[in-house]
């Protein structure tokens, strides 16, 4: 007979938690270890740490195309599905008038039309993160002329804007620590008396 003691349960979930964290780790590695085989013709484990440090210095690109890819696939999943439903819902109620409940079979196609668009939005996903990588690849190389004229003017104005804004903070921050000088000098000088 198996314990069911509480701490069993507990560890036994701590266990299962870690497992599946692990799980999704390797998961996202091997992805982003295949692009850079794909990018840089080298062997897995360099590959794989090549795209961990990749991910972890450009962590805020990834972060943002995630969400983006994230929003795009659940709108082309669900533009999928509520097209396939309704154009079936259509089809059986002009073709097949005798069917009383048309929404049953919808159901059917409606979860035959998701694992249909899981799998070409995956697709999607992959060669979005595939298409980053080799962005950010090429940019870390200046190599900015293979770089399309419309989206280097892109990068050239968001640079210029993060450059203004960096500068903007900086002046702030130098009048602070000013303040702050200042207030230690006055402490200074009370003290003294």
């Amino acid at each position: 007979m198996a314990p069911q003691g509480t701490l069993y349960k507990v560890v036994k979930c701590c266990i299962t938690c870690v497992l599946y964290c692990l799980d999704q780790y390797v998961k996202f590695i091997t992805k982003n270890a295949f692009i850079q085989i794909a990018l840089h013709n080298q062997n897995f484990c360099p590959a794989a740490v090549a795209s961990f440090f990749l991910i972890v210095r450009q962590a805020g690109r990834f972060g943002s195309a995630a969400i983006i890819g994230w929003i795009i696939m659940m709108l082309g999943k669900g533009t999928i599905m509520g097209v396939s439903g309704y154009i079936t819902v259509l089809i059986i109620k002009s073709q097949y008038p005798q069917v009383e409940q048309p929404f049953i079979p919808a159901g059917f196609v409606v979860l035959v039309a998701y694992v249909v668009g899981s799998l070409f939005l995956s697709i999607f996903s992959f060669s979005s993160t595939a298409i980053l990588h080799c962005f950010i690849v090429s940019e870390d190389n200046n190599m900015d002329h293979v770089m399309p004229e419309c989206l280097k003017s892109f990068v050239d104005a968001s640079d210029a804007h993060n450059a203004k804004k960096d500068d903007a903070d900086k002046p702030a921050a130098e009048g602070t620590e000013m303040a702050e000088k200042g207030n230690d000098k006055a402490e200074e000088k009370n003290d003294m008396s």
